[in-house]
């Protein structure tokens, strides 16, 4: 008798367990090192995320806080929801959390509310009341103090005492005290608009004016109704919001600190320095193509500029930045040299030492350990494939030196005390694990261990899974591009999909583990294609350069490259070919099929950019310029001069309540192609973010794809 295999379907992919295990999220260590907590998802609820702990001298691992146990009739406020979609928080219960200081209990918010848990008790009190509503939580550095963001105000509560003390008067209407601006969180991933000095004496904090601002309307369209939101979207060639920095001391004591963005800059990082009076400030020009890293004294009242850094195309943002026990010393990160690099800083002179170099970008700064003379960061060094945990001599004296196991992408979390670090690690044929290890890369425990025996979901489809193999491109000035490739396990000519995001500050082709539903395709006869076309990040600046003043040129035709390789494949059905992508990689799908008809038989689009005019000043300028002045640019970049040459099957599809990537691109799009006589499909969902998050929402696009596919490259189920 034969024996009957499952196969994955649709409702499999998005249900519970899932098929990649249940891996630890947010893994924090507590500040004396003893202790490591994370999220994980809720056994009775995947889409709910539990608080756990594991014990390092014990080993032992439990659930410190199950979210559903709280009893909690909040609900999140329209800041707290816009401030998950610009973090891509889509998952409820205990979202994220933060150790006091001390390390004897934890603040989580839950449904709208503030909830510390002692350790001690095992037990959670709600510090806030159901009819406010609190974002941007920080611990002081002494712990004394929980700081935070109320009613466009900046608040403290005594936690002995439970006194609130409100520190800012003013906010109210565009007038926001220590809120990160819209662009500030969706372009430049800064999340906070307030910083505690070391010595919790002081805050410095933005005060942001959107008035500036055009005013639009943004409608949202429900299942159940509709609804605008007036919002101040800044359009590309538009006015930014302004902002300035203040000090304010504990009584509510505040000054200006004489630093603004205005028409011609952004205020793009904020640092104390020790010695708690100055503040580092990075101020970057609107075209993104000069930044200045100024010290402000807030006590003397005085401030000048430490160094200066230019590019001729622009300069991408880090968070490398760290102050060192003697505060006129800073590490820096910097890409100069063509990729990102650490340097040590003379904080008066501005004066730079190496510490890193080569043809390998440092991607992230950990940690400093001043006492060994180290600094610890994760970084592309040897591959562009895997990312890894490296040390590296404060003083340049010596090269980096890898501590995580070759053969794996890692993500890293670090002890304050450099005794431990954990070790999220994957493979393509590896699910994502956790492991608790020493600084010489040595394993402590397996937290996580998620192996791929009978126990694990996704056991029973390893036969579906195809064969993933990476290779190597030439594009036409001679760099190189790397590429995955799924191949199914079936006999004879395959249709393909190329899974295409292709935009800047990301990077698709790594050695991670791979998401089922690429082996679900594979199951039924497609194979997979994912390549980074330049432009794409963690290849430096060279490789980035190309879609300078002009996008969907080098993406393009980078992407046809990997056509090229597959139509060379003898597996490969060159007459059916498709092609897949959201944000981005919906603008691309748009622009490979518009420019290359014929070449794809269908594609799907999600979310796409179709007009550059209509996404956001600090993004669509970084690699476009002002429209203002690259008219020709923006209009050669969007997809309506080559929309009337679509004539392969497209399947568009959009979130109703997308604050992103408006649902206006895809509207425009649809009336430019019906005036043009094009005729396509669309899905529109209501209620849906820019993410379309969601189970059920989920399964429906996810099997409207299917059917699309099926019909337009024949697969073989």
């Amino acid at each position: 008798m034969s024996e009957t295999r499952a196969q994955l379907t649709i409702d499999r992919l998005f249900s519970d367990p899932d098929l990649g295990g249940t891996p630890p999220q947010s893994v924090a260590f507590s500040p004396d090192g003893a202790r490591i907590t994370w999220l994980a998802a809720d056994t009775d609820n995947f889409e709910r995320l539990d608080l756990w702990e594991h014990d390092i001298a014990s080993g032992q691992t439990h659930c410190l806080v199950k979210s559903s146990d709280i009893a909690s009739t909040g609900e999140l406020s329209d800041a707290e929801k816009a401030y998950r979609e610009r973090r891509r928080i889509t998952q409820s219960g205990i979202v994220e959390y933060y150790w006091h200081p001390d390390g004897n209990s934890l603040l989580f918010p839950l449904d709208g509310n503030l909830f510390l848990y002692d350790l001690a008790s095992a037990s959670s009190t709600q510090l806030t009341g159901e009819q406010t509503f609190e974002t941007s939580v920080q611990f002081s550095p002494d712990g004394r103090y929980l700081s935070f963001v109320r009613d466009q105000d900046l608040w403290l509560i005594q936690l002995e005492s439970g006194h609130e003390i409100r520190l800012t008067f003013d906010g109210g209407g565009t007038t926001s005290n220590g809120v990160a601006e819209f662009i500030a969180q969706e372009e430049m991933h800064r999340f906070h608009g307030y910083w505690w000095s070391p010595d919790s004496q002081w805050i410095a904090f933005s005060q942001v004016d959107e008035s500036p601002v055009e005013l639009t309307q943004r409608y949202e369209i429900a299942a159940d109704g509709f609804s605008v939101h007036d919002q101040r979207y800044p359009f590309a060639g538009t006015p930014n919001a302004i902002a300035r920095l203040g000090i304010v001391d504990l009584s509510g004591e505040a000054r200006w600190l004489g630093v603004e963005s205005d028409a011609s800059s952004y205020i793009a990082r904020v640092n104390w320095l020790s010695d708690n009076r100055r503040v580092a400030v990075q101020l970057q020009s609107r075209d993104q193509q000069k930044l200045q890293l100024l010290v402000v004294d807030h006590l003397a009242a005085s401030r000048r500029v430490v160094l200066e850094e230019s590019s001729e195309t622009w300069l991408n943002l880090n968070d490398d930045f760290r102050s060192l026990s003697n505060p006129n010393h800073l590490i820096w990160g910097s890409e100069q040299d063509g990729y990102n690099h650490l340097y040590r800083v003379d904080a008066t002179t501005g004066e730079k030492t190496r510490i890193t170099s080569g043809d390998g970008p440092v991607t992230r700064l950990l940690s400093v350990d001043e006492e060994a003379g180290l600094v610890y960061f994760e970084g592309y060094v040897e591959t562009p494939l895997e990312c890894h945990l490296y040390s590296a001599r404060i003083d340049g004296t010596s090269p980096p030196s890898r501590i995580t196991e070759s053969g794996f992408f890692h993500q890293v979390s670090m002890a304050a005390d450099h005794r431990h670090f954990v070790d999220r690690y994957s493979s393509a044929v590896t699910p994502i694990a956790v492991r608790l290890c020493n600084m010489e890369g040595n394993v402590v425990h397996d937290v996580f261990a998620n192996n791929l025996d009978a126990s694990h979901p996704f056991s029973a489809y390893l036969h579906c899974r195809g064969e993933s193999s990476f290779g190597e491109l030439e594009a036409s000035d001679g760099q190189t591009l790397h590429y995955q490739l799924i191949r199914p396990n079936r006999a004879g000519k395959c249709p393909v999909i190329v899974l295409v995001y292709g935009g800047p500050g990301v990077q698709r082709v790594t050695n991670e583990w791979i998401q089922p539903w690429q082996h679900y395709m594979a199951s039924r006869g497609y194979g997979i294609l994912r390549l980074d076309n330049r432009g794409s990040t963690h290849r430096g600046t060279r490789f980035e350069a190309p879609i300078f003043r002009h996008l969907g040129v080098a993406e393009v035709q980078d992407q046809l490259q990997g056509v090229a390789l597959l139509k060379s494949l003898p597996w490969v059905d060159a007459d059916r070919i498709g092609v897949f992508g959201h944000s981005y990689g919906g603008y691309m799908t748009l622009m490979l099929l518009a420019k290359a008809p014929g070449v794809f038989r269908c594609g799907v689009s999600v979310a796409p950019v179709t007009d550059w005019r209509l996404y956001d000043t600090h993004y669509t300028e970084r690699y476009l310029g002002d429209p203002n002045e690259n008219g020709q640019g923006y209009e050669a970049s969007s997809v309506f001069p080559y929309a009337g040459n679509l004539s392969d099957n497209l399947l568009l599809i959009h979130g109703m309540a997308d604050d992103n990537v408006l649902f206006t691109h895809s509207t425009k799009l649809m009336k430019s192609l019906q005036d043009a006589g094009v005729e396509f499909e669309m899905m529109a969902y209501p209620g849906a973010k820019h993410g379309l998050s969601g189970r059920l929402t989920n399964i429906h696009r996810y099997t409207l794809m299917d059917r699309f596919f099926d019909r337009h490259l024949g697969g073989n189920p």
